[in-house]
Formats: structure tokens, sequence, C-alpha cells
């Protein structure tokens, strides 16, 4: 029996093949090979003057017309939340292809997560040029609902491969686990702690290359302000008990780095003072640590879960230690069938952690020495000292950490050459043209199918009034930002092979 649940039937494509898709029914091709160009009418005068940056002023003011949805065509749904929706769009005055993340904004307020999206906008904006973090393109927002624009990415996220082909071998697995450490690496690089990394959060491109997504749980660790909780296993040391009442009362790991004197509860901690110092001060608070028990439980560090006694960027190391686990064996180490109990494993995870006798057998001592560096206690972490810490690791002995994203990944999406192809020829096909439904469904295959997608926007987000609208506008002021981005290069000549039969 798999680990992983069977994968979806992905969207139905129906028995076209991809002449049937690029080849108009009234039209026969003269070979297997002869593709259709679109008509000119249907190409846009594509922008040569590189965009400049801009971000706040959500006022207007320099002439510049503000942003709204309308200036892009939802083609596809690709991903639904509490908070929102993630569409396949296509803008209309460049018909570039982007991945736009609506959400609701009552949504967020009620679920007090402004200041985390504050976080994940910022961030997005300061890592723009990271080759390991999907690009954010413009923020923009209505009365209703908050906008991103993103790079699409197509080769869908790690947790679809890994239901795919179950586990990875080890080759395949460091691969992607030095990758994934370098994406790390470049949130902690400006500040930031991850706090949900997962497979289901690291989305692979057409070559198979890692880029993180979803940082709407990072948070900066010099921040005054609170980290708050994002999941029903959610607890702010000050709220009242969450899951973590249902869990042992464990004092924090000997030698932690935290400034906190150990305490039986949250009522035990003091207050911090609105005019306390930076510096660590015995029953107060360290900016550096974060206090919100946040994530997926299965990736959550057991230091996470103690969230009265503060956490750091090794945090996001052991999560590392986890997905490696899952890549290798089939499943999370801590797994249980209610989430209550996954954190109780977390916790006692010196007991908990086991390596199946065949992944005893078939991988390195190295890679097993690596596994559990990650998922031990902080002070002892792997990682805790910096990204030198793991590139240095024996396992890792011959990686070419400067050109990692030159190297082949171990696995490409299906027809990753075609994909490339019919992601810039739907930017030139109509909504009416017999091959546009084809296209949309192949360059989306990586992703779940919504049966109630009819290709246009959802109410909630169709609903969006306008965008100056003084309600609760000081929570989102400064929102909109728009990516310096060069001229684009001129449409390449698409070559024959895309349009071959397989």
């Amino acid at each position: 029996v798999a680990a992983h649940p069977a994968p979806s039937s992905g969207r139905d494509r129906g028995p076209a093949g991809l002449v049937d898709i690029f080849v108009p029914p009234s039209q026969e091709p003269t070979s297997p090979f002869a593709p259709v160009l679109p008509s000119p009418a249907l190409v846009p005068a594509v922008p040569t003057s590189p965009e400049l940056a801009t971000r706040g002023s959500e006022g207007g003011g320099g002439g510049r017309r503000k942003m709204t949805k309308d200036d892009f065509e939802p083609l596809a749904l690709i991903g639904r939340g509490a908070f929102g929706e993630v569409r396949v769009v296509r803008k209309r005055d460049t018909a570039e292809i982007f991945a736009l993340k609506s959400m609701i904004k009552q949504a967020m307020r009620n679920k007090n997560q402004v200041t985390h999206l504050r976080a994940e906008r910022d961030l997005l904006v300061a890592i723009a040029d990271s080759p390991w973090i999907a690009a954010l393109n413009y923020s923009f927002q209505d009365k209703h609902n908050l906008y991103m624009v993103m790079e699409y990415l197509p080769g869908g996220d790690l947790m679809a491969l890994l239901i795919k082909l179950d586990t990875f071998d080890e080759a395949a697995t460091r691969f992607y686990m030095a990758e994934i450490a370098m994406a790390i690496a470049s949130v902690h690089k400006m500040g930031y702690i991850h706090r949900d990394l997962k497979p289901d959060n690291v989305l692979l491109d057409l070559d198979g290359h890692i880029k993180l997504t979803d940082l709407g749980l990072c948070h900066k660790v010099d921040s005054d302000m609170p980290a708050a909780p994002l999941t029903e296993y959610s607890v702010a040391p000050q709220s009242a008990p969450g899951i973590t009442s249902l869990l042992p009362r464990v004092p924090p790991f000997e030698g932690d780095p935290s400034p906190l004197a150990p305490a039986d509860g949250p009522e035990d901690m003091e207050e911090e003072s609105p005019t306390e110092p930076d510096t660590p001060v015995m029953g107060h608070r360290d900016r550096t640590l974060a206090y919100s028990t946040v994530g997926t439980p299965d990736y959550i560090a057991p230091e996470v879960l103690r969230a009265e006694h503060g956490y750091g960027l090794e945090c996001d190391w052991w999560s590392l230690g986890v997905i490696m686990y899952e890549c290798l064996v089939g499943y999370t180490p801590f797994y249980a069938d209610v989430p209550v109990e996954t954190c109780r494993k977390i916790l006692d995870f010196e007991r908990a952690l086991e390596f199946p006798e065949h992944l005893r057998e078939e991988c390195s001592p190295a890679c097993l020495d690596f596994m559990r560096a990650l998922m031990t206690r902080p002070i002892e972490r792997l990682g805790k000292g910096g990204i030198a810490e793991i590139t240095s690791h024996p396992w890792f002995l011959g990686v070419d950490w400067n050109n990692l994203r030159s190297l082949q990944a171990p696995h490409q999406p299906e027809k990753a050459g075609d994909l490339r192809d019919m992601l810039d020829y739907l930017r030139f096909v109509d909504k009416s043209d017999p091959r546009y439904l084809g296209l949309v469904a192949e360059v989306t295959r990586e992703f779940d199918d919504f049966e109630d997608d009819d290709g246009g926007w959802s109410d909630a987000i169709a609903s969006g009034g306008s965008i100056h609208s003084r309600h609760h506008r000081d929570e989102f002021h400064g929102y909109t930002y728009r990516r310096s981005r060069p001229t684009r290069k001129p449409r390449p000549q698409l070559h024959q092979d895309a349009f071959s039969q397989h």
C-alpha cells in the first residue's frame, strides 16, 4: 500500500492530443508538426518600456492608474483556502500569465492575520530577486479583497510529486534538501522565520527546481509586533488555552537560548513593557524569539509547540528534517490519526523518532546523521549557527552550491518542453478559441481540479468594491507594490516539437 494517497486524475483534458489543441477543427494540418500561429488580431501590443517599482501611495498621485482585478483575466482556479483563493490569470495589457492570490479582508481581520499578511508582503518585496522564492510582481487591493500577483510555476508542488512517486531515493532527496536549504537561508538572511515549511509550500518550476511559496506565517525576528496564531493548533502565551492545554506540561529544553524562566503556563509570564529595552531581561521576551504556535502539526518543531518559551530561526531546520524523512520513508516521522497525538509525539521526539529498518539499510550513514542532526534539541540542531553548518555536512560533500539551479533536477514535470510552449501560446489564444480550454487544462494539470470552477471570479472575489474605500484603510495602507521589471524580450518562435503527438 502506498504511503501517500493516490493522486487525483487531474483536470479532464478529454481525448484531444497536442495537435488537436493547437489546430482549429476547420483546418487540417499539412503535417503532424505544423503549428497554427495565432491571428495578429489576437496578439496584444506589449509595452517596451520598463515598469518602475512603486509601493504604498494608495491614495493616488504620480499619474499612475491604480491596478484592479479587472486588469487580469481569470483562467483557472488552482487553490482555495480559508482566506481566499489562487487563480491562474492573464494580464490584459501584456498577456503575461501569473498566479493571482486573492484574500478576503474581513476573513483576515477575523483570524488576526493582518500582521502575518504584512510580514509576507514585506518579505516578498525585500526578497524579490531571490531565485528560491516565487516572485511577487504586484500587490493591490479593493474594498473587500487583497491581491498578490505571483510568478506562476506550473510544475506543481513537492507533495504532489511525492504522491505520484511515493518516495525519493537518497540522491534525489539530497538534491531537494540542498535547494530547500538555500531557500530557507534566503528567508533567514532577511531576518524572518518561515514557520510553515512543508512539501505543499515547495513549488517546482518547469526545470524541476524548487521555489518556496506561501510565506503567510513568516515572522520577522526583531519585530515588536506579536506573531499572531493562525491554525486551530495555535495559542499565544496570553490567550485562552488552545491545543497546548491538551498536551503534557513540558519544561523548556535544557540549554535553550530563551531568556524566560521555566513556567507552569502562560499565566506565569509577565507582559512586556512598551518601553522595555531590546536587551534580554529575565522574565521578559527576547525580540529575536517568536511566541505563537503556528503551522501544520506534522512539521512543527517541538519548541514551537512550547510557544511560551520562545523559539528562533532554528525551528525551520527541524521542518527540513521532517520533510527529508517524508521524502525517504513516504510518511512523516510523527504521524498520527489525530493532530493532538502528533503533537504529543513531537514533544516526546527523543523516544518517538524511529528510523525504519529499510531506511537504515538503504541510506548512507551521512544521510541518517544529517537527518538526526536536524530533528534534535534546538541548542544542538544543525543550522542553528547558519547555513554554513548545513553546507559543510558530509552528506553534501561534492555538491556545487553555487550552481544548484544549473544542475539537472531528478524529476521534471511531464512534457516540460511542451508546457513551456503552451504557456507562451496561451498568452495569445482568445477564450472563444476552441483550443483555449485544452491549453488551460494542460498548463494546470499538476494542480487540483475544482468542479465548481467556471473559469471566472468566485462570488466572494467578484464582489470587490471601490479601491478608494476608507473603511479600515490604515490597516492595509501601503499594501500596493509594482516590481521593477526589465523590458520583455520578443516572443520566441515556437518549435515544432511542441505539437508532436506522444
